[in-house]
């Protein structure tokens, strides 16, 4: 919230998960007692049922998961609309509870899984540079502004080639997609659009985002 700054200290000296119910417990701006109680008790399934469990709730939003399981809507209000909105750009009644208990279990078993880290430079120089720098190293080529313009195919329905929007050709072995799913479905050939695997295109909806870097004077 504007304004306002609050987070969750995973102590060193702990394992895990008493590292993150730690965190949760101490934590006393978001939380009150009785909803960090509802609360534990509500992720104790998804402690004990291991990856069996977490994969079971893949058709349970996340609110309707914690309105399940008891955990007060306030809960989700505080802690689960940042944590959706991070992990998918969406909001928890939208997003499914699998992707959700993924991350907590992540947080839960592994000392070291809350930790985020950041780039000491621009991502173009200490991201991208090095992966180019390693493609290249081993004979391989990167190309910048040169956008797949349509996708040519043999008559059995396997790729020809990839026409890019610069008049350019690309002819490969194989070939790897790394596009938004609202891109792919423009590019998709007409004979690709009837078969079954492809069809499943039909159904995912891209997220719109828009990223917002602030660079703040001292550290929060």
């Amino acid at each position: 919230k504007p304004g306002e700054f609050s987070r969750f200290d995973f102590p060193e000296v702990l394992p895990a998960p008493l590292n993150g119910i730690w965190a949760i417990l101490k934590n006393n701006e978001m939380l009150t007692w009785p909803e960090k109680i509802k609360f534990a008790i509500g992720l104790l399934p998804a402690i004990l049922g291991g990856q069996a469990y977490v994969e079971a709730q893949d058709g349970l939003s996340v609110k309707d998961w914690m309105r399940k399981q008891g955990i007060p809507d306030r809960v989700t209000t505080e802690v689960f609309i940042a944590m959706s909105k991070a992990l998918n750009f969406i909001n928890p009644d939208e997003l499914s509870m699998q992707c959700i208990l993924i991350a907590l279990n992540r947080f839960l078993q592994e000392k070291h899984g809350s930790k985020m880290a950041f780039l000491d430079g621009s991502p173009p120089e200490r991201l991208c540079a090095p992966i180019v720098d390693h493609i290249q190293s081993l004979g391989g080529e990167v190309r910048i502004n040169s956008r797949i313009q349509k996708i040519e195919l043999n008559k059995d329905g396997t790729v020809k080639s990839f026409v890019l929007n610069n008049g350019g050709m690309i002819e490969a072995d194989a070939y790897v997609f790394a596009t938004p799913v609202d891109i792919l479905k423009l590019l998709l050939p007409d004979n690709w659009k009837e078969i079954p695997y492809f069809k499943k295109l039909e159904k995912l909806v891209g997220v719109p985002v828009i990223n917002v870097h602030i660079w703040f004077d001292r550290k929060l």
